[in-house]
């Protein structure tokens, strides 16, 4: 039996899964600034985990933004890069299990990807994103908020609201306009006041990333047709505080957002499924 490695080489953490004939094995994540030691780290904790050695496994497939620094090999093994591009299309299409559908990759930044299944494979073509995402919930809760991670930051603002700050439709003009109700944010923050509590700010901020995600999601989505077929994968796929700022503004104008199971290792998976379409086509052939 063949196994391939996937790895999504993120900046602070390395998502790792295992694939074979027999479908998707062991999903593991470590964190790590160093890419060396992360790539290896992964790799060796899939294999203790699984009970292989090194032998049993036929190459790496690795995607992400800290590919360049890595190796040729690790442990002995040959590392294939994946564009992360085609990675995060695949490996969200099969979570989703669609055969067309627009992947949401919401890590540090956020790309978009639109996926077609093909008779010769996957037709994967970037559609575009935005610079918002984790990296911004992380930079600007620190900045604004003194705290230094995610988690931190979500629980601060499960005490608060975002409607305190942000400027409603309703606000400025008294009632709906267009496809806007009256409680459509009209203005991120636009209420913002001098004593704004922590968990208001915190809240605010959620919102506003979440939502730049699900509008720019939704657009992309909208210019293929494909708008009640969107997947959100990538770390912020994770919180469910977010995932719900980024759904509203897709079911606002007639949108669908699909959240799959381990949304987080999209990447990886998509990459290790490249990789072992390429093999098994070479042994076939």
């Amino acid at each position: 039996m063949m196994y391939i490695i996937g790895l999504d080489m993120g900046g602070t953490t390395t998502k790792g899964v295992l694939l074979s004939e027999r479908g998707v094995g062991l999903k593991t994540l470590v964190i790590s600034s160093d890419p060396l030691a992360a790539a290896a780290g992964t790799i060796g904790k899939i294999l203790t985990q699984g009970g292989l050695n090194v032998n049993d496994v036929g190459a790496i497939a690795v995607s992400g933004g800290k590919v360049r620094s890595l190796p040729k090999r690790i442990l002995g093994l040959p590392l294939f890069e994946v564009d992360e591009i085609e990675a995060i299309g695949r490996g969200g299409a099969f979570l989703a299990k669609l055969g067309e559908c627009v992947v949401t990759s919401a890590g540090t930044g956020t790309a978009i990807v639109e996926v077609r299944e093909r008779n010769s494979g996957y037709d994967v073509r970037h559609l575009g994103g935005t610079g918002i995402g984790g990296g911004t919930l992380l930079g600007l809760g620190k900045l604004l908020l003194g705290r230094s991670s995610i988690e931190s930051l979500l629980e601060l603002a499960s005490r608060g609201s975002p409607d305190n700050l942000d400027l409603k439709v309703g606000d400025i003009v008294g009632g709906p306009v267009g496809k806007l109700d009256v409680n459509a944010t009209a203005s991120n923050f636009g209420k913002l006041v001098d004593d704004a509590r922590l968990e208001d700010i915190a809240a605010a901020l959620v919102n506003m990333v979440g939502q730049v995600i699900g509008v720019t999601s939704l657009f992309a989505a909208k210019s293929v047709g494909l708008e009640d077929k969107i997947v959100l994968v990538g770390g912020l796929a994770s919180y469910e505080q977010v995932v719900e700022a980024i759904k509203k503004p897709i079911k606002l104008f007639g949108g669908s957002l699909i959240v799959p199971e381990d949304p987080q290792y999209a990447t990886a998976l998509g990459a290790s499924l490249k990789l072992f379409s390429s093999l098994t086509s070479l042994v076939r052939g």
